[in-house]
């Protein structure tokens, strides 16, 4: 699972830069974001208008978009928010009802440049901060839906990430981590694929995964309406472990 996670908007910003995608919106720099908060994510243009799959053709220009983190089945009567769809799993994601139809058409890159994972060891769980060793941005697997209300009169685009068995430094404390895409893969990832790709996973490079770590922070993360650098420092000078 994946429920927590953190994008400065310097990072943001290098991020956009490296796509050279311009400079979409701004975003705030945020330290803890959580389920049912908007967050920045980059699809491909066109992707809300179910537009024909043409194997093989050009793919259209990437944008940037802000959704609500939980996704909302277009099927859906109405929203609910007591268990938000946050995670799709890769093994399962080409049959669930929920999350087949976005596979297929609308998957998308969300930024970051850190996630969250909790230690079940103990009494409390121990909150850990995962990045990259050079704690550059990167880009979690995602898919999205647009669901509109039963009279017509709402609108909502919703996300959900995409997890798989954890690997690497993650193993150490969850038995699942994030899919996090590499550049070279990213139209790989984008492309719409109907029927779907069901190996797509096993194409995807997890080199990425190898160059992760891991230190453990302060409790202050816990809570989803704190936020700030206080969430992505080390517990402590002494308690400061890479691993």
């Amino acid at each position: 699972m994946c429920g927590r996670y953190s994008l400065a908007s310097e990072a943001y910003n290098s991020f956009i830069e490296f796509m050279d995608m311009g400079y979409p919106f701004k975003v705030p720099s945020r330290f803890n974001i959580a389920p049912s908060q908007p967050v920045a994510v980059i699809r491909l243009k066109g992707s809300d208008k179910d537009q024909a799959i043409i194997p093989d053709a050009p793919l259209p220009e990437r944008e940037g978009a802000l959704m609500r983190w939980g996704l909302v089945p277009h099927f859906a009567k109405e929203i609910k928010n007591d268990r938000p769809l946050i995670n799709a799993r890769s093994e399962t994601i080409a049959d669930k009802p929920s999350f087949r139809g976005p596979f297929r058409r609308r998957k998308c890159l969300v930024p970051a440049d850190g996630f969250y994972e909790w230690k079940r060891d103990g009494a409390s769980p121990i909150p850990y901060h995962i990045c990259l060793q050079d704690h550059a941005p990167f880009t979690f697997a995602g898919i999205w839906e647009a669901w509109t209300g039963p009279n017509g009169d709402d609108w909502l685009e919703t996300v959900s990430l995409i997890t798989k068995p954890a690997n690497g430094v993650v193993k150490k404390i969850h038995h699942r981590s994030p899919v996090i895409i590499e550049p070279q893969d990213y139209d790989l990832w984008l492309r719409p694929e109907d029927p779907p790709d069901r190996k797509i996973f096993d194409k995807l490079s997890t080199d990425i995964d190898l160059k992760l770590e891991m230190y453990e922070v302060s409790p202050f993360v816990n809570n989803a309406r704190n936020d700030g650098e206080e969430c992505i420092k080390p517990a402590s000078k002494d308690q400061f472990k890479l691993f």
